[in-house]
């Protein structure tokens, strides 16, 4: 399949709903687009009770990753299962896979799904390295597209200003006051669960808790 530009734009735009040749979005389904560029295409999903996908491929490799607790009923291959699942669950949907998420529960979930679009710009590989003290971080995933991280900042607990060769998304998974530095700009706000930030390769950038209680992020690393 050719990777031009046109295809792999379709395909993300039929399938994660920012526009449909193929029928409107499933009703009680809901998506909006938090990030779009030449690496990665996010978006928000909502998932109302008893509602879902059908089974369906795409041409792109995907992260999905668990913004409320819900009951999931999620098909990748041959590979089925149907449980409670916690914020912070993770999924990776490789290419040409076909794949459904179902609401088997009562009450509604939030996913964010990071499609990692199949002709980014290359980026050279880069190892996991120590945390910081304060920072605790957990590996969850990590292959050939993607590295998934779990990170823990206790209160007061900051990064060194750094860079990576890799893009980098980060998803908030709890609710905080946290300081962001990215390129020459500061930030310092409370955000919510599900706050989204990209960071490109080579951008300095460093995460900080100036909150009194823990945050957690998921670190998604695009290979």
């Amino acid at each position: 399949m050719a990777r031009s530009t046109v295809s792999y734009t379709l395909a993300i735009a039929l399938v994660l709903g920012r526009a449909s040749l193929a029928g409107q979005l499933p009703p009680g389904m809901s998506r909006s687009v938090l990030v779009d560029n030449a690496s990665v295409l996010v978006t928000h999903l909502g998932y109302a009770a008893g509602k879902g996908e059908a089974s369906h491929t795409h041409p792109f490799s995907a992260v999905v990753v668990q913004l409320t607790p819900g009951d999931v009923d999620m098909t990748i291959g041959s590979e089925h299962s149907r449980s409670r699942r916690d914020v912070g669950t993770v999924w990776f949907i490789p290419a040409n896979v076909p794949h459904a998420a179902i609401n088997a529960g009562a009450t509604m979930f939030e996913q964010v799904a990071v499609a990692i679009k199949p002709d980014r710009p290359a980026a050279p590989s880069s190892p996991p390295t120590d945390p910081p003290p304060g920072i605790t971080r957990t590996p969850l995933l990590d292959n050939q597209d993607a590295r998934v991280v779990r990170v823990q900042f206790a209160p007061g607990a900051r990064e060194p200003t750094h860079a990576h060769p890799n893009d980098l998304v980060t998803v908030q998974l709890t609710e905080g006051k946290v300081q962001i530095l990215l390129g020459s700009e500061t930030t310092t706000d409370s955000r919510p669960p599900g706050f989204v930030r990209f960071v490109a390769r080579g951008q300095q950038h460093a995460y900080g808790n100036v909150d009194t209680k823990v945050f957690e992020l998921m670190s998604v690393t695009i290979k």
